[in-house]
């Protein structure tokens, strides 16, 4: 039994969490961070003990073994250094994601403060880290629009098969990706009969879909990147645009097939099925879809998914489970 804290566990993504964990049969949760709530009593009669919510400096960490961290970006780089040596990191975060310094300063404008303590974090794309998540002390959880994106591209990018200096994604996400930065009353007036565009070429995931792309082969690939807010709560539809480099469509799709026929939380469609957001919402699931239209070279790859759960706490219960050496789906099959 592994002792818990959840930081931010009040937010959309800390609430799935709390709930995976409750019901994981080797966590005890031991105590919840939330700084409005603070002082809260945890209304949940399935929970087994009482918790209340409590500010982070309020908190006893002398016994935890594990922290799910849902803050803001910019905190845990500040807050680790008074964490005991022993507790291990879930961080789903941006703070530990990135293998260059100076790429925080690009992309997040923030100098870090912890960056001696980078090489502890293993980039915790599940699928393809697994080995290294379960050796690792730490683990940065991928951002969603990161996780949407890589999981279709790697082995692409790997074998060759797609040009990859002209890789364009177009991705849509519900208004739960802004985190609870505003009440949610606040979020559904703004997102209704409402589609907005941003972080057009300089969205902030791009750096971590750039540095995980170019790790799997010998280029720097840099792709393009912009997201939409569109008006429901949860989900991520990417269409991924890309050339075919000597191969076919159906070598395309063999080539995921083969890749993905042994994960029990990606699924590849039938060439020409596209995936939905209805199809994901509320699982752990990645579905991918390939189409090809009237240009004889051109892919739209579509990747389905979860921001919630498959694009953060989902995704941080299967490292959890790696990194402890557990049933995978533990906590997360319904």
């Amino acid at each position: 039994m592994k002792n818990v804290v959840i930081l931010g566990a009040s937010g959309f993504v800390g609430y799935e969490l709390y709930n995976m964990c409750k019901a994981h049969p080797n966590i005890n949760l031991s105590a919840l961070s939330a700084n409005k709530s603070a002082g809260e009593l945890v209304d949940d009669k399935e929970l087994k003990q009482s918790l209340r919510y409590q500010k982070i400096e309020n908190i006893d960490f002398e016994n935890i073994d594990f922290i799910f961290n849902c803050l803001p970006n910019m905190q845990m780089h500040k807050l680790i250094h008074n964490l005991n040596k022993n507790i291990r990191i879930i961080d789903l975060s941006i703070d530990f994601r990135l293998d260059e310094k100076e790429e925080y300063k690009n992309w997040y404008n923030f100098d870090h403060e912890s960056f001696e303590l980078n090489e502890n974090f293993q980039f915790g794309l599940t699928e393809f880290n697994r080995e290294s998540i379960k050796e690792s002390k730490h683990v940065a959880n991928p951002g969603c629009y990161a996780t949407s994106v890589l999981v279709p591209l790697i082995e692409l990018v790997s074998k060759d098969a797609i040009e990859q200096d002209d890789i364009i994604i177009d991705a849509k996400s519900g208004y739960s990706g802004a985190g609870k930065t505003k009440p949610k009353h606040e979020l559904i007036k703004e997102v209704s009969e409402n589609i907005a565009t941003y972080g057009v070429g300089d969205h902030k995931h791009i750096a971590e879909i750039n540095q995980e792309l170019s790790k799997n082969t010998k280029n720097k690939v840099e792709v393009f990147f912009a997201a939409n807010l569109i008006p429901v709560e949860r989900g991520i539809l990417s269409n991924i645009y890309v050339n075919l480099n000597n191969k076919t469509l159906n070598e395309l799709y063999e080539i995921l097939v083969e890749r993905f026929k042994e994960e029990k939380f990606i699924e590849v469609l039938p060439i020409g099925d596209i995936p939905k957001t209805k199809d994901v919402v509320g699982t752990n699931n990645l579905v991918i879809g390939l189409k090809k239209g009237y240009k004889e070279n051109k892919i739209c790859i579509v990747s389905a998914l979860d921001n919630l759960l498959k694009g953060a706490a989902g995704q941080a219960i299967q490292n959890f489970n790696v990194m402890n050496d557990f049933d995978e789906g533990e906590g997360i099959l319904k």
